[in-house]
């Protein structure tokens, strides 16, 4: 019995450790997921949204810039718009983003992070 009791305490402080984790990431920059990883599901999706859209010097030309998206728009504004990019404007040219869940998780952070120079 001693042991189980041991081992509840240790799953409840994991639990509290992993919650403050997550409350620290959204906190940093409103959005759940790694922008880190973020990054890279902006670099490497298909189609490959730096194809059409630019941060900093690099990146494509016909859709807006992002370099400041995280000072525009918010997590919650991005995860509606980037599954629906017509939800706004039926006349969007925008395709739909094909990440889902922890991918478009990520995505979001990454965005939401872009805060420009």
């Amino acid at each position: 019995m001693k042991s189980v009791g041991v081992t509840m305490a240790a799953v409840l402080t994991l639990a509290a450790v992993s919650m403050i984790g997550a409350t620290n990431a959204i906190a940093r920059n409103g959005a759940a997921g790694d922008p880190v990883k973020g990054k890279q599901v902006f670099l490497n999706s298909n189609p490959k949204c730096s194809l059409c859209h630019s941060i900093g010097a690099s990146g494509g030309k016909f859709g807006p810039d992002l370099t400041a998206i995280g000072k525009k728009r918010d997590a919650a504004w991005l995860a509606k718009y980037l599954p629906n990019p017509q939800f706004e404007n039926p006349e969007n040219k925008m395709p739909a983003v094909a990440a889902k869940g922890k991918d478009l998780e990520d995505l979001i952070a990454y965005l939401v992070s872009l805060k420009g120079k």
